[in-house]
């Protein structure tokens, strides 16, 4: 876990013999470790120390930890978050997946568990440095929330206009083609005429300069670094 160790990792547990022993452990993993003992305590250091990654518990006093984890990922949609919990409802496991987290540990922490969650960032943080793909300043697509984002309003996407916007971004910055459309984008046959039009929704979401026509092939994008 080479990039683990130079990354920054906030733990906030409020078992005070569980945060002993697991922050001892993960003070030999990171470069810089952060404990907490509650969400609202977890929240501040977040905000103050921007670690690279999160570890916490969800049943915890002041604030719980899917609460925290949800104010967090409105600040960075990037963070890594473990979540660790004694309860396996289905409704924890589906707010788990909503705030896109790495893992869901069920207590007890056994430190192959916490290995794993932490490999599995390890090879994100390795990847994916930066996942905004920007059109204008203020015009841009998170790959990572699968937003898109216009002077600071999130702008609704239909599954056709959302998977055409990612087949060209995964292509890029090579053109793609209109067979490339139709057999990625649509669950049937479809005419050019159809993929124009998509293309045009497309483009009064985002703005028209988005998407350029490449001649007798298909379409591009004009992004901005």
């Amino acid at each position: 876990m080479k990039k683990i160790k130079n990354s920054t990792i906030l733990y906030i547990e409020d078992d005070d013999i569980t945060r002993e022993n697991i922050s001892n452990y993960l003070k030999r993993q990171c470069k810089q470790l952060y404990v907490a003992q509650n969400g609202e305590e977890g929240l501040e250091s977040f905000t103050v120390n921007n670690p690279d990654i999160i570890i916490t518990d969800i049943e915890m006093p002041k604030l719980n930890g899917l609460d925290m984890a949800k104010k967090i990922r409105k600040l960075s949609p990037s963070t890594q978050i473990i979540i660790t919990t004694a309860y396996t409802s289905q409704e924890y496991l589906l707010q788990a997946v909503n705030l896109h987290l790495v893992q869901y540990i069920v207590k007890p922490i056994s430190l192959p568990k916490l290995n794993s969650a932490l490999m599995d960032c390890d090879e994100f943080l390795d990847d994916a440095v930066e996942t905004k793909r920007y059109f204008e300043k203020n015009i841009f697509y998170d790959i990572y929330t699968k937003e898109l984002v216009k002077e600071e309003a999130i702008i609704s996407l239909s599954k056709n206009e959302r998977a055409l916007l990612e087949l060209l971004l995964k292509n890029y910055p090579a053109p793609t083609s209109y067979e490339a459309i139709e057999s990625n984008v649509y669950d049937f046959a479809s005419s050019k005429n159809a993929i124009k039009l998509l293309v045009k929704s497309l483009r009064n979401k985002i703005l028209k300069e988005a998407i350029v026509n490449v001649s007798g092939l298909g379409y591009n994008l004009n992004l901005i670094d």
